[in-house]
């Protein structure tokens, strides 16, 4: 059926592709030691294979359609990564939203790192291994790591050969998801002898202690073929909570400042914050809805801001420098900031990754393949302890409630008091994630003579993901327990007090909650539980291709390359019965159902139109088509289509357009209501923050997303002046993202039905009947009217052999730049409203990093003999906090308005690291080399920027400060 539909509508956009296409060069630069991968030029024989990331044609001489960086194997080990992860995010295009210092303070996906080209989303990032899909490893929660995306963790950093980054739409040539790009994972499937690593790392700090060992093993099998097994191993231990640096311990927040008073601008960020509405010991911040005390003004002076000592006494709370609205304050209260305590700065982790490849030649014609591998990580934190901001209601005839308290309230005709807490006594959450993924491969290639080849394989894999939340709280228990009262001499639960029995709770047990520490063994351990989930991910692919000239042309031979493949995903999970119910204070939710179908056929060709001419040393078209049948959605087309044209051979222009495609996953579809709290400003009551319910789901209702897609370049290849081994390239992308599918976020939601009260997401609020208070959100996933960026990509390299410029001397002297410069980073809500990040170098509470204008990495590469040693400068250039807000430095600025503030600006950036490699022994095959790498050299503090994360933007700035690695790897 696919086929049919596939070939209807290849009939009616084929002479379009044909007559467009294009096959663009590819910058497949690296920072090797030999001059050749150093200049980024690819050595194959002339009549050898290329296959690269971008393309599905295989032809000598053709190359890829579109630009791709290449990272190679020598990269990632002078750098001692110790995973692939850690080396992609150091290209500019990329925005580490996923990585350890990200996802701590998270317990849904910690310990993943997850690939983001152009800040898109990691799930608009496809990535591969030897160009094969990956089954994903991430699930739906609270954190902002996408779910159904890959865990670069799982993958054996030690067997990768080099990573191909195509930095522009590819869905055409590999299907859905590839919207922003693909990251393709070339394995040394070719390995022959033994090869292993021994590293230690661990920051200046004292911690992050960081323990990496690999094995790898390749041998030929007879003289018809291979076979490689290898596996690492890492352990890292993570890093102390904000208070384990000093400039994290500084506290910075923002704190409201909702009536502009002193002429001070509505957002101040203040070091030292603590929280004005909730303390340690607890706090009195007024009186419920609805229970009002009979004198408001005797209230107000006597009780609110009165906290509870663990002794039974009271004392006035200390609001420091306070402005008079929730939620901090800066100086006084506990003197700590309890959204900084607890979850490390950077997560912990264990991992084990194992991988294995054996191929053999069937016949003179025929080779079979047979690949498996195994990853398990296991990642711990600690979460939240308990922040009640004035919302537990307590009763006057509370039998823990002190006496003199008591009195206050019945002098002021108070039935009832609100209380804030923070429940440090009772502890954080524990959360504990073991993630598995095991992946098989089967294959079979041929050579039907003459330029025609076929390959086939079929892919089965699965993740196994396990999460649990020791010392929950439980929502309804803890009302119940804390609404104690005396029945004689004995404290009960109310429930079991009064007089009906339809509310009884025989399990319930009192909790105080007065002071610390005072509480009972029993009273927590009804109150608190663990949350548990399990979700397991499966895949099944089955692909095929054929690919070979047609007939030639006066230019070359034309190429195709055509097939199909079938894929199946599913989600099946199961959660305890009260994460079920949304009853803990943090849980991943109801457990999840769901799987897709899809079936897709693609062709692909590749037409030269001109060599060896005046103005036209080439000209290449290539295009490619592909039709995708979604079992939930239907069916849907990407194309591609451009040219390039070499008109001398020291220049390149090359152009794409392309339409891309992105179905929504499992868990955007069959997501199951997950609730957490957040900090929400509320432009009713004045941009007053307030600790809000938000409910996260997804959406049967999604389809998939369509992208617009430009590429457009020029490649410099000089061979005049000395400058033969320079090589620069310049990119210019635009991609418009049509019906992306995103939440609005709880935020947004509020501020839109502010402006527009009549406006359809004023259905997802709820408030509180009597004060209007903010209660809880509705955050569904929605096909979102658009999502653009736009910006510029640029990469030189240049190598210099040094016995050019001084006879004798060994070795090469290697510099490589590459560049991103961002304008676009703009979502655009279906109401029309548009909100531009790039430039924004925060990462506003709840909601995920924008992007700096420019970012800029430069390698400087000496490699000798036996020593090699590298300079990495990184470059973050000036930004905003955020684009919502406006700063003195901003034009426009005042006080008066609502969204003033006295701090948005963050200066420039410069980060260096060096590394140094020295081979004690280097002979033919065997070798042993010592090596080391620093981090963050000057150990540079990162910027005042609030964020979910803590005081700063873990996301583009380092948070864990100078760090060290030391190591040695041999051959054999």
């Amino acid at each position: 059926m696919v086929f049919s539909r596939f070939i209807n509508r290849l009939s009616g956009a084929s002479l379009v592709v044909l007559a467009a296409a294009t096959t663009t060069p590819v910058l497949a630069q690296s920072t090797e030691s030999s001059p050749a991968a150093a200049s980024g030029v690819a050595k194959t024989a002339p009549e050898a294979e290329i296959v690269v990331t971008g393309s599905r044609l295989a032809n000598s001489g053709f190359n890829a359609p579109t630009p791709v960086t290449v990272i190679g194997a020598q990269d990632i080990a002078r750098q001692a990564a110790p995973n692939i992860s850690e080396v992609l995010n150091q290209v500019p295009a990329f925005r580490p939203q996923n990585t350890p210092a990200t996802t701590a303070i998270f317990i849904s996906n910690i310990g993943a790192s997850t690939a983001d080209l152009y800040g898109l989303g990691a799930n608009r990032t496809l990535v591969l291994i030897d160009g094969r899909r990956v089954v994903a490893s991430t699930t739906g929660g609270g954190s902002l790591t996408p779910a159904n995306a890959v865990d670069l963790n799982l993958i054996p950093t030690s067997l990768i050969e080099r990573s191909e980054v195509v930095t522009g739409g590819a869905s055409a040539a590999y299907g859905s998801d590839a919207v922003a790009g693909v990251v393709n994972l070339v394995l040394k499937t070719k390995l022959e002898g033994l090869q292993g690593s021994v590293q230690y790392g661990q920051a200046d700090a004292g911690d992050n202690k960081d323990y990496l060992g690999t094995l790898a093993f390749g041998t030929r099998l007879g003289d018809r073929g291979h076979f490689i097994v290898g596996g690492e191993w890492e352990k890292n231990r993570g890093t102390g909570d904000c208070y384990s640096r000093d400039w994290c311990a500084q506290a910075y927040n923002t704190v409201s400042n909702p009536n502009r008073t002193n002429g001070l601008p509505s957002q101040l960020v203040l070091p030292n914050t603590t929280t004005s509405t909730a303390t340690r010991n607890g706090i009195i911040t007024g009186t419920p809805a609805g229970f009002a005390a009979a004198n408001p003004a005797l209230f107000a002076s006597t009780l609110t801001g009165l906290e509870f000592a663990s002794n039974g006494s009271t004392f006035k709370h200390d609001y420091g420098t306070y402005y008079g609205a929730p939620l901090f304050q800066s100086g006084g209260g506990d003197g700590v900031q309890p959204f900084y305590e607890n979850f490390p700065i950077s997560s912990p982790m264990t991992r084990i990754s194992t991988f294995a490849h054996a191929n053999y030649d069937l016949t003179n014609s025929i080779t079979a393949t047979l690949e498996g591998s195994y990853a398990r990580v296991h990642a711990r934190t600690l979460g939240a302890q308990i922040r009640d901001l004035g919302s537990i209601s307590i009763q006057r005839d509370n039998a823990f409630l002190p006496a003199s308290v008591g009195a206050l309230m019945d002098a002021a005709g108070a039935s009832r008091i609100s209380v804030g807490r923070i429940g440090d006594d009772l502890g954080p959450g524990v959360g504990e994630v073991h993630r598995e993924t095991w992946r098989v491969v089967a294959g079979l290639k041929g050579d039907l003579g003459g330029s025609w080849k076929w390959n086939a394989y079929y892919q089965h894999g699965r993740t196994n993901y396990d999460q649990t939340q020791t010392n929950d709280r439980i929502g309804s228990r803890f009302t119940k327990a804390v609404d104690a009262v005396k029945v004689g001499n004995q404290i009960v639960c109310r429930v079991n007090a009064d007089v009906s029995t339809t509310n009884d709770d025989p399990a319930c047990q009192p909790l105080n909650i007065f002071g610390q520490n005072n509480f009972s063994a029993a009273g927590k351990a009804y109150a608190y539980g663990t949350a548990t989930q399990e979700t397991h991910l499966t895949q099944d692919v089955f692909s095929a291709q054929l690919n070979g000239n047609v007939f030639n042309t006066w230019a070359g031979p034309v190429s195709v390359a055509f097939g199909g493949e079938y894929r199946r995903d599913s989600a099946q999970g199961t959660a305890d019965a009260i994460s079920t119910a949304n009853d803990f204070y943090t849980s991943p939710g109801a457990g999840i159902s769901g799987k897709i179908n899809v079936k897709e056929g693609f062709l692909e060709v590749g037409v030269p139109l001109a060599r060896d001419l005046p103005f036209a040393q080439a000209l290449d078209l290539n295009g490619a088509i592909r039709y995708t049948d979604y079992s939930v959605s239907g069916g849907v087309t990407s194309w591609k289509v451009g040219g390039t044209w070499k008109p001398v051979r020291q220049v390149t222009f090359r152009v794409t357009r392309s339409r891309d495609i992105r179905a929504p996953n499992v868990f955007e579809l069959y997501g199951p209501n997950q609730s957490s709290f957040q900090l929400i400003a509320d432009p009713t009551k004045g941009n007053v923050n307030f600790l809000t319910q938000t409910i996260n789901r997804g959406s049967s209702a999604l389809t998939p997303e369509k992208a617009e897609t430009w590429v457009a370049g020029i490649v410099l290849q000089p061979d005049f002046w000395g400058l033969s081994r320079l090589r620069v390239s310049v990119d210019y992308y635009d991609i418009k993202l049509k019906g992306a599918i995103a939440a609005l976020t709880a935020p947004v939601i509020v501020s839109q039905c502010a402006a527009n009260p009549q406006s359809s997401v004023c259905s997802l609020i709820t408030r509180d009947a009597t004060t209007g208070n903010l209660v809880s959100v509705q955050n569904p996933l929605l096909n979102l009217n658009s999502l653009i960026t736009q910006g510029w990509n640029m990469e030189a390299s240049y190598v210099l052999p040094l016995a050019d410029v001084v006879g004798g001397w060994d070795g090469s002297l290697s510099a490589r730049v590459l560049a991103t410069h961002i304008n676009k980073l703009t979502t655009v809500t279906p109401s029309g409203v548009a909100t531009n990040r790039a430039g924004q170098n925060g990462s506003p509470v709840s909601s995920v990093s924008g992007v700096p204008s420019w970012q800029m990495s430069g390698y400087l590469t000496y490699q000798g003999n036996r020593l090699g040693a590298q300079f990495q400068a990184r470059y973050i250039s000036p930004g905003v906090r955020d684009v919502t807000l406006i700063g003195p430095d901003q034009a426009g600025y005042s006080t008066t308005l609502a969204n003033s503030t006295n701090n948005n600006h963050i200066n420039a950036y410069w980060y260096f690291n060096i590394n140094a490699q020295y081979d004690i022994i280097k002979s033919g095959s065997r070798s042993v080399q010592l090596f080391g790498a620093i981090n963050n050299l000057f150990d540079k503090d990162p910027p005042v920027a609030p964020s979910s994360f803590g005081p700063t933007n873990n996301v583009l700035y380092d948070v864990i400060g100078r760090t060290y690695r030391v190591g040695v790897r041999f051959t054999y």
